[in-house]
C-alpha cells in the first residue's frame, strides 16, 4: 500500500464526518424540539470537530511519513 492510498483514505474519512455533521445540523434546523438545538451543537458540531481534527492530522501524519521515507531513500543511495 503506498502513502497516497492511506492518504486518501483518511480524506474520506474526514469529508464524511463533516458531512454527517453538516446533515446533523441541517436536520436539526427542520426539527422544532428545545432538544434540536443541544443535538446541533453537541452531536452537529462534535462532528464537524472532528472531522477538521482528522483531516488535520493527516496533513501532518502524511508530512512526517514523506520526511521519513526521503531520508531512507537517501540512506540507500
Amino acid at each position: 500500500m503506498e502513502a497516497g492510498d492511506g492518504m486518501g483514505r483518511r480524506l474520506r474519512i474526514s469529508g464524511t464526518l463533516v458531512i454527517l455533521g453538516l446533515l446533523t445540523e441541517a436536520l436539526c434546523l427542520v426539527w422544532s424540539r428545545p432538544i434540536a438545538f443541544v443535538v446541533l451543537v453537541c452531536v452537529g458540531g462534535a462532528l464537524i470537530g472532528l472531522g477538521v481534527l482528522f483531516f488535520l492530522y493527516s496533513l501532518v501524519s502524511a508530512g512526517s511519513h514523506a520526511a521519513g521515507s526521503s531520508n531512507v531513500a537517501r540512506e540507500k543511495q
